[in-house]
């Protein structure tokens, strides 16, 4: 396999001293070396007529013996950026004590460079031993089998079809770091390493994604430049406490995946690129052919059905459900979710249904109509509405969404309606109190009521007509014959409480009812009647906050 410039250099600095060096990078890509000695001149062959200039060593690592860097220079002159990676040696008693460092070339610095070689790629070196550049070119070959190695055995594991975390399992303990494939939606395809990991570096856990670490990444402006590159990027460590290296993995032109190499034993440096660039294309193809399918895939199809086919078989729907151990004895609560545009925009929105669909083992929870939808089956969790809701109390708050809760049901032939009651509490409930994260159905039931009530005529249109007369004297006269009658009704007809609630003396007070009586042309004694008026109110108070809106 090739290796990069700089993954050479970083392999050769544990063994020998460093002079200097010019271009490297983590980006390049150079075969096994040659040794610099006889005769350089480059070879000639016809090709159809014509001379072609057949020159082997391009692309590849060229050992300079000591003493021979004059004749490389006159055989092979030191063009800019000619595709060969020199490795020029130097023994202790020549080599200059002025410029001999062991920089990292990720810092950019360069030392000693001749004239002849800028542009080049090139590292000076100082033997260790009387070796000489036999030695330099046995360790190069050693760097190159040991990769090597590693690629036969991802290629092997390929050929067995021992997946994706095989394969990472193996590059781990060759680069002494965690691996991690994860889905740009924070779904975890497979991990390596994660022994290593410290707590706080942990994106994934037992219990599903590290919901503040994923929220505190997609807020991260740094982040968000990772979505669509194909550069191999090294992401800071302000957030995890740890550095990683981050490489897209594309599905037919599309980035769908995360390859993360996370800086925790080792440290991870410009060499480390070129490893990953050349697990990617292997893993783009596993992910390419592989095919999952689960009870959870049955079920998502099943309730998106209930959904979005109202014609849909009841029967046949049922069965299917009871074999999947949701019985129609069952009883079953709905949640939805209205996401954010940054959530849509970032794809979170997998991550927070295997999210939930973890805290909850016995629910189901997918996108529908750019909502988050979730049936729990309470009768498996053995738990109760209330127990459910408080267990995402802070995950819904945390993760700036907004949710609605229908009423808990029995069977599955109410299943599309608890959606609709969900829906309703979500969309009634952010009208009517958008300060609030959660909203139940069972709190916005009478407001929905009243809405639907008046969707063809307006409240004034509907209410009673002597509430009316009473509306009107109020606004000519100054007097309270509305609040009055309200106060009544709220005090389940006791004048005194009524008296005490308006701060009047009970006298005054049975004077208004009389009159509030005579203007009605009724004594309030009726159930029908006293119903009506109470709606009759919520309806007015309902047209006058539409007025104010």
């Amino acid at each position: 396999m090739k290796l990069s410039s700089a993954y050479l250099y970083e392999q050769l600095s544990k063994e020998y001293e460093i002079l200097g060096h010019s271009g490297l990078s983590g980006k390049d890509g150079y075969l096994r070396p040659f040794l610099c000695c006889g005769n350089l001149q480059q070879k000639k062959r016809t090709v159809r007529g014509s001379v072609k200039i057949q020159d082997g060593r391009q692309g590849r690592v060229c050992v300079v013996p000591v003493g021979k860097e004059e004749s490389f220079r006159e055989n092979l002159p030191g063009t800019c950026n000619d595709g060969i990676f020199r490795v020029f040696c130097e023994t202790a008693d020549t080599a200059p004590e002025e410029g001999r460092h062991t920089n990292d070339p990720v810092s950019g610095s360069e030392t000693r460079m001749n004239e002849e070689d800028a542009g080049n790629t090139y590292v000076r070196i100082v033997l260790r031993t009387e070796e000489g550049a036999a030695g330099v070119m046995n360790d190069l070959q050693q760097i190159f089998d040991l990769c090597d190695d590693w690629d036969r055995k991802v290629s092997a594991l390929l050929t067995e079809h021992a997946g994706i975390r095989k394969i990472l399992e193996v590059t781990s303990d060759f680069l002494g770091n965690p691996l991690m494939v994860m889905g740009l939606d924070f779904s975890l395809v497979a991990e390596a390493g994660k022994k290593l990991l410290p707590e706080r570096a942990k994106l994934f856990s037992d219990d599903g994604v590290n919901i503040e670490y994923m929220n505190a990444l997609l807020q991260d402006e740094g982040y968000q430049k990772l979505a669509r590159t194909r550069e191999t990027v090294m992401f800071p460590a302000y957030i995890s406490g740890c550095r990683s290296l981050n490489r897209n993995l594309y599905l037919e032109g599309q980035p769908t995946h995360r390859l993360v190499l996370t800086e925790c034993t080792n440290s991870i440096t410009a060499g480390n690129i070129c490893i990953l660039e050349a697990l990617t294309g292997r893993l783009e193809y596993l992910l390419a052919h592989e095919t999952t399918a689960s009870m959870t895939g049955d079920l998502e199809q099943i309730f998106e059905r209930i959904l979005s086919d109202r014609t849909a078989d009841y029967l046949q729907t049922s069965r299917q459900l009871s074999a999947l151990g949701w019985s129609s004895s069952h009883e079953y609560l709905c949640l939805i979710l209205q996401i954010t545009y940054l959530d849509q925009k970032q794809l979170s929105t997998k991550a927070i249904c295997r999210y939930i669909q973890k805290q909850f083992r016995d629910s189901i929870s997918f996108l529908y109509q750019e909502e988050l939808v979730t049936f729990f089956n309470l009768s498996r969790l053995g738990i109760n509405e209330d127990e459910a809701a408080a267990k995402l109390v802070y995950f819904i708050r945390d993760s700036y969404l907004k949710a609605g809760y229908s009423r808990v049901m029995q069977g599955h032939m109410n299943l599309r309606r608890q959606y609709v009651q969900a829906r309703t509490a979500l969309d009634v409930g952010s009208r009517r109190k958008p300060y609030l994260w959660i909203h139940h159905f069972s709190q916005v039931a009478l407001a929905y009521i009243m809405e639907q009530a008046t969707r063809r005529l307006p409240g004034n249109m509907l209410c009673h007509e002597g509430l009316l007369k009473l509306k009107k004297l109020d606004s000519q006269n100054n007097t309270e014959y509305v609040q009055t009658l309200e106060a009544y009704l709220e005090q389940h007809f006791s004048a005194t409480q009524a008296a005490k609630a308006l701060f009047i003396h009970r006298s005054t007070f049975l004077y208004r009812l009389e009159r509030i009586k005579e203007i009605l042309q009724s004594d309030l004694d009726d159930p029908e009647e006293l119903f009506y008026l109470e709606l009759s109110l919520r309806l007015l108070e309902q047209e006058e906050e539409k007025h104010m809106d």
